[in-house]
């Protein structure tokens, strides 16, 4: 059986490696030192992961994991409300924010690859909360709350990519754009989106009937 600080050792690892990613270091540093970092022998990584590929995919399967929770406790709490874009937005910047290194990740590891991990990817997303956010969409268009001609899916695809393209592209745009990807810059990012969505896909307030005009 595991020994009782079994878990904690895993997010040791798990956080350890994570700040790397972030400090774009993960690349380089070798299995004793992601250990040394979480404070435990080189050892636990294959014991808890197998591999180094384990490692980042097990990253991956967690950050995913709790953006995907927030997803649906949104949907849950407030499926109904004309704010769940903002949300959703929200969710997403902040979820990049906690993880930069995940869309650079996914880019190199996922899209590029070929094999068990695409998979895995690729089932995560089916069995997270897209098709859900998608029918959210699709109802917020239907009661009126965004744009009659508007696409659900189109939709999503640019709620995703608004937040996700500063991250991806954030090594290579960072310094000739002038922008950290930090707290700061999360924030500019929620507050720009959350103006796009408000002018561009929001439906426009009906005209004041006669009875209010009078």
């Amino acid at each position: 059986s595991e020994a009782p600080d079994a878990a904690d050792v895993r997010e040791r690892l798990l956080d350890a490696a994570a700040a790397l990613a972030s400090e774009g270091r993960l690349d380089s540093a070798g299995i004793r030192a992601i250990a040394d970092r979480a404070g435990v022998s080189s050892g636990m990584i294959a014991y808890y992961f197998g591999d180094r590929r384990g490692l980042h995919e097990a990253m991956l399967e967690r950050a995913f994991a709790r953006v995907s929770a927030e997803v649906e406790a949104e949907l849950t709490r407030r499926d109904d409300e004309d704010d769940l874009l903002d949300r959703l937005l929200h969710i997403h910047a902040t979820g990049l924010a906690a993880d930069p290194w995940i869309a650079g990740f996914i880019a190199r590891e996922i899209l590029a690859g070929d094999g068990p991990a695409r998979e895995r990817f690729v089932a995560m997303l089916a069995d997270g909360p897209l098709r859900s956010v998608r029918l959210a969409i699709a109802a917020a268009i239907e009661r009126g709350a965004l744009r009659a001609d508007l696409d659900p899916t189109m939709v999503l695809l640019t709620v995703a990519s608004a937040s996700a393209f500063p991250y991806l592209l954030g090594p290579l745009l960072c310094e000739p754009l002038g922008y950290r990807l930090d707290a700061s810059f999360r924030d500019r990012l929620i507050a720009h989106n959350q103006t796009l969505v408000a002018q561009g896909l929001r439906a426009p307030a009906p005209p004041p009937s006669e009875e209010d005009s009078a």
